[in-house]
């Protein structure tokens, strides 16, 4: 048996697409909001990175010393106290620019700022270790420390030289390729004659310390020496009051979390209503995608609601038979049909409009006129059934006018 179907989508198209619009939306949710780029292995110079230039062994420091450690992960900064440090250690404007580095000091009173120095190029070993690192060229720290002062340069001495401590938190012990900055709007707090290592200057109210090699805070050289006290007196240096909290910057890191509506709209306490719009979206697509019908076979009913004239004029056919309409639009159908006939042969039917007599006496005039014509179909009597009355009074019509044609029957 054929089928026919009118159907945009088929019921297995239709789900097929639902499938893949969904996980597509699944993908940018896990994109946008689940996957955190934190959630990895880190091994670069970051607070969550446990390799031998990563921070994560200063920021568990701070906190068993009792701090209140935080990361920061906006770009302006936004959720810090004015009384709060900012520690942006080893920032990465290979991928950022000064104008971020910047933007993000803007109205901070306590910023720490450690000059980049290594990278690691080998791939992530056991537990977040690497094989080996590689210092990065002078320019990259300078770059650094220009955003903050200018002048300055990057020095990488050979040279051991005395050191001139005026922190009094004891002395520093880098055992690797040592990092000196110069400036002369730094205040040198440790220094060699040969450079700074740890400098400070002040902008209106902010103080910021830059300290030129990030090594005395790394997880390689943190436990050296006198290292972990001068860490912990830098800090001492910037914390304004028991209450302020320590955040390490890792928007620099590339680990930002920008601002967004789905990433607002999956976090309590909108999760439970976007939960519930999602769930009425899928519903209502599902409805509207099995809504197209079924095929149907050849000899059945076609759909209601199917497309073209034909099926507009069978549908309003249907409805004036289901209103058992059809007597009263045969018995108009004919009354019109005596009046046009009346009309176009001049009898003057106005004046027989709506009268009994006068449509019996009109009826007999064009039945006598139709016969002298020689119009071979007859007009039916009130007995006829409807669709039959009314089809032999449009024959008897276009015979009288149009005449009988060679492929016209008499009816």
């Amino acid at each position: 048996m054929s089928v026919i179907s009118d159907r945009i989508l088929t019921r297995r198209s239709a789900a097929l697409l639902i499938l893949i619009g969904g996980a597509a939306f699944c993908a940018f949710l896990a994109l946008v909001v689940v996957i955190d780029p934190a959630d990895r292995t880190v091994t670069g110079p970051s607070s969550y990175s446990r390799s031998a230039i990563g921070h994560a062994g200063f920021a568990g420091l701070l906190r068993e010393m009792g701090y209140d450690v935080k990361t920061n992960r906006s770009r302006l900064g936004r959720g810090m106290a004015p009384g709060d440090v900012l520690l942006i250690l080893e920032p990465n404007l290979l991928s950022h620019t000064v104008a971020d580095l910047q933007r993000l000091m803007e109205g901070k009173r306590s910023v720490l700022i450690a000059l980049p120095k290594w990278e690691s190029n080998a791939l992530p070993g056991p537990r977040g270790w690497i094989k080996e690192a590689s210092l990065l060229p002078k320019g990259t720290a300078g770059g650094v420390a220009r955003g903050v002062v200018v002048p300055a340069s990057i020095e990488r001495p050979d040279v051991d030289n005395p050191w001139f401590d005026r922190l009094g938190r004891g002395t520093p012990t880098i055992e690797d390729d040592l990092q000196l900055v110069s400036g002369a709007q730094l205040d040198a707090l440790i220094s060699r004659s040969d450079g700074i290592l740890v400098g400070e200057t002040t902008d209106g109210e902010a103080k910021i310390v830059v300290l030129a090699d990030p090594d005395i805070l790394a997880n390689h050289g943190l436990h050296r020496g006198d290292n972990a006290r001068l860490a912990l007196g830098l800090i001492e240096r910037l914390k304004p009051g028991s209450n302020a909290t320590i955040h390490f910057d890792e928007t620099l890191h590339g680990f930002a979390i920008v601002p967004s509506l789905p990433r607002l709209l999956m976090a309590p306490p909108f999760l439970a209503a976007t939960l519930l719009v999602l769930a009425t979206v899928a519903i209502t697509v599902w409805r509207a995608a099995a809504g197209f019908g079924g095929p149907h076979a050849v000899g059945e009913p076609e759909p209601v609601f199917g497309s073209g004239h034909e099926t507009l004029l069978r549908n309003a056919g249907r409805l004036l038979a289901a209103e058992d309409h059809a007597t009263y639009i045969a018995d108009r159908y004919a009354r019109a049909s005596l009046e046009e006939a009346a009309r176009r042969l001049h009898l003057g039917a106005r004046s027989r409009r709506g009268e009994a007599d006068d449509d019996i006496k009109a009826r007999g005039i064009l039945e006598g006129i139709a016969i002298r014509r020689g119009v071979r179909t007859r007009l039916p009597d009130e007995e006829t059934r409807p669709l039959t009355k009314a089809r032999r009074y449009y024959d008897w019509i276009e015979e009288v006018f149009h005449g009988s044609g060679p492929n016209r029957d008499s009816r």
